[in-house]
């Protein structure tokens, strides 16, 4: 006896495989790079605002990197939220908390202090940051067809 083929493939897409680890890892990988971009650009443009000024404030360079940071954690958090449609708080949070390794990472390779008071706040801003926007990433609502 043989089996009738039933007409479905056996290879499927990440999204109906059932795998946690796919389904968790492909929004969070998009709304990191999201994040990271974002990040990127507002940095590029403090800098370019910087060189038309022809004065750098020494004293601002660091609130306008967490400025940078911040808002590159919302739009990754709201993207991954937006792709997920579900737990956009852990997603966000999640972003927020990565953003934040990378820089504290690169911060302690480059000779800052270890842990400190600024450090500590750009970790509950990064981790607001990025779960607020996670959440209204995930709830926004989806405009009907007609």
């Amino acid at each position: 006896m043989t089996r009738a083929k039933s007409g479905k493939s056996r290879y499927t897409r990440c999204g109906s495989c059932g795998n946690p680890a796919l389904q968790i890892g492909k929004p969070f990988l998009i709304g990191l790079i999201a994040a990271l971009v974002v990040s990127m650009a507002f940095v590029m443009v403090f800098a370019l605002v910087f060189v038309v000024m022809k004065s750098i404030v020494s004293s601002a360079v660091i609130p306008l990197s967490v400025v940078s940071l911040m808002l590159g954690c919302f739009a990754g958090g709201w993207i991954c939220g937006s792709v997920s449609r579900q737990r956009g708080l852990f997603y966000g949070l999640a972003i927020g908390l990565a953003v934040f390794l990378g820089a504290w990472i690169i911060g302690i390779a480059m000779g800052e202090d270890t842990f400190s008071i600024t450090v500590a706040v750009k970790l509950i801003v990064l981790l607001l940051a990025g779960g607020c926007g996670g959440w209204l990433g995930s709830n926004r609502v989806k405009p009907k067809r007609r």
